[in-house]
């Protein structure tokens, strides 16, 4: 049982460290990065109701799979993007990480965890929070992204111009 126990919380910490490290890697705008983080059929997902049971039958805030986050990154990577001149500086806080399940479907793990984003960009300061959810794959030296949903507590309200990834 106290083998078990162990186990358990070598995984939390390591899912700890691993949610950071992607949380570290937007706030430095290490993009291509944070992209390496996912599978290549990865997915991400920020629903426009908490309610939304999937992607595809309704508008989404984003709706991204690989390719669409490849080239979501490039825009971010471009010192010419219009949307993010001058570049946003943000910092994230993430907390109460829980394992909600494991291997659903087979090798993954399913975590949720609550974040706060501060952004700041041209003498304006925007506060985004929200559930973060993401499907993790074990591999040798730490895990992947097979999927992140990202539910904003404020969704069902005025948003404008979302760039910051959360």
């Amino acid at each position: 049982m106290a083998g078990q126990k162990n186990l358990e919380q070598e995984q939390l910490r390591s899912i700890e460290l691993f949610l950071f490290k992607e949380s570290q890697l937007l706030d430095h705008r290490q993009f291509d990065d944070w992209l390496n983080l996912f599978k290549d059929n990865g997915w991400y997902w920020v629903p426009i109701s908490p309610d939304q049971d999937n992607p595809t039958d309704t508008v989404s805030i984003i709706y991204d799979d690989r390719k669409l986050l490849e080239t979501r990154v490039r825009r971010l990577n471009n010192v010419n993007i219009h949307a993010e001149s001058p570049p946003s500086r943000t910092s994230r806080i993430i907390g109460n990480i829980v394992v909600e399940s494991t291997d659903t479907p087979v090798g993954t793990i399913n975590v949720s965890s609550r974040f706060q984003l501060i952004e700041f960009r041209s003498d304006r300061q925007r506060l985004f929070a929200g559930t973060a959810h993401h499907i993790l794959i074990p591999n040798d030296i730490s895990f992947l992204i097979q999927g992140k949903r990202v539910d904003l507590v404020n969704a069902e309200g005025m948003l404008e111009g979302i760039t910051s990834l959360f």
